[in-house]
């Protein structure tokens, strides 16, 4: 119990500070498609922080039942939009901030692999799901943004990748 306790804590704070990162670098970005995908997981990540702290508030009045965990949200259906909203000019933008968005990718990988190793850690099945779910939508944002960053900094490099690996609407 002490340990799950220590997870949601880390947990929390880690989205947390997550929203606090994507809220402000979706506002230092002009770059229409990059914004949006900032806006969407500062979204994503205030989620996560609820849905840690209904499962802390359980576990600290002792209540037996925790809360069930939700459907992963994708956040493709949210680029893809913005994407098609976009005139070609404006998806031509250059990336800009691309210090930040590199920051974004690295801030997704601690999180899967916190987030996995707390997996691994736990002995109760539904805190080793609700783990596996969060480090399977930490391994969703990573994509979304390796997908937008790739398409953004190096077309042609983006165009060669492997079908399975790429958002293959973005070359429509």
């Amino acid at each position: 119990m002490k340990r799950m306790d220590e997870y949601l804590q880390a947990a929390l704070k880690f989205e947390e500070d997550g929203y606090q990162f994507y809220t402000k670098i979706s506002k230092e970005t002009n770059q229409p498609l990059a914004k949006r995908l900032f806006e969407s997981l500062a979204i994503q990540e205030n989620e996560h922080a609820k849905r840690i702290m209904e499962i802390y508030e359980s576990l600290q009045s002792g209540s037996e039942t925790k809360p069930a965990s939700r459907p992963a949200f994708s956040l493709e259906p949210e680029v893809k939009k913005i994407f098609y909203e976009l005139d070609k000019d404006k998806k031509a933008m250059p990336l800009d901030n691309i210090e930040g968005y590199r920051l974004a990718m690295e801030m997704e990988k601690k999180g899967y692999n916190m987030y996995r190793e707390f997996a691994e850690k736990v002995e109760d099945k539904r805190e080793r799901e609700f783990f596996r779910l969060l480090m399977e939508e930490e391994k969703e944002h990573l994509s979304s943004l390796d997908n937008v960053y790739r398409f953004l900094t190096g077309t042609e490099e983006w165009y060669a990748e492997e079908e399975s690996k790429v958002w293959n609407w973005m070359s429509t």
